[in-house]
């Protein structure tokens, strides 16, 4: 079944917005680290990446990139494409006028769970893009797909609407509903980690200023002489 759904529910802009200046493993410490980042898989194009937008989600069909070219022209300025393609890397279903067509109209990024391709091209052009692996084969255009429903990319759920903060380390997605308590937590988080920054600066030690040694002392610490033989 294939469904296209034009009208999602997105975040306030202003949210969105404020999440550029948040790094994407903040996000991933104040919503419990575990199921909303994407796995190590899903890589830049290039170097210096940094994107904030709100989810506009594709499952398309592995090898075939027809829905990838509609879902182009739904965006809205600020979203980010986010696609299903299964994992393929065998194709690569997006390439350098694909993603430049995004870019001219104003979309934040490009994930794409699948291949794509002219990564030198995509790595100069200023556009965040993310993809599972290269490859120069073209794609086929013969399979419908869909539009703005739930899909799975890199290990990670995304909804139309859900907010997507990348960078050089990879991808934290935020679900819509809870962008702002997000958004709340992770300033408190950086401001605390200021004052940790000038601490270890100043030469202290996280064990201590963290209290891990408590920890350690929970710990059966055993040397190479209670190793099995």
């Amino acid at each position: 079944m294939h469904t296209i759904e034009h009208d999602i529910e997105r975040p306030d802009r202003r949210i969105v917005d404020a999440f550029e200046d948040v790094p994407s493993t903040i996000v991933s410490d104040v919503t419990g680290n575990i199921g909303i980042t994407m796995d190590a898989g899903m890589n830049p194009a290039g170097d210096g990446v940094e994107m904030a937008g709100t989810a506009v989600t594709v499952k398309a069909a592995p090898g075939d990139n027809l829905i990838i070219h509609k879902a182009i022209t739904m965006a809205e300025p600020g979203d980010v494409l986010v696609i299903d393609c299964d994992g393929y890397t065998d194709v690569g279903h997006v390439g350098e006028l694909m993603c430049g067509s995004c870019k001219a109209n104003g979309l934040a990024g490009l994930v794409i769970d699948g291949g794509y391709r002219d990564s030198r091209e995509l790595a100069e052009m200023d556009f965040p893009v993310y993809g599972r692996g290269v490859n120069p084969q073209g794609p086929l255009k013969q399979d419908p797909g869909s539009v703005n429903v739930t899909v799975s990319v890199g290990g990670v759920s995304v909804d139309p609407g859900d907010i997507l903060v990348g960078d050089d380390d990879g991808i934290a997605v935020i679900p819509g509903d809870g962008a702002e308590q997000v958004l709340d937590l992770a300033r408190e988080k950086m401001d605390a980690e200021d004052t940790t920054r000038e601490e270890i600066q100043s030469g202290d030690y996280l064990l201590d200023l963290k209290g891990y040694d408590k920890l350690l002392e929970d710990l059966e610490v055993v040397g190479p002489e209670d190793s099995i033989q």
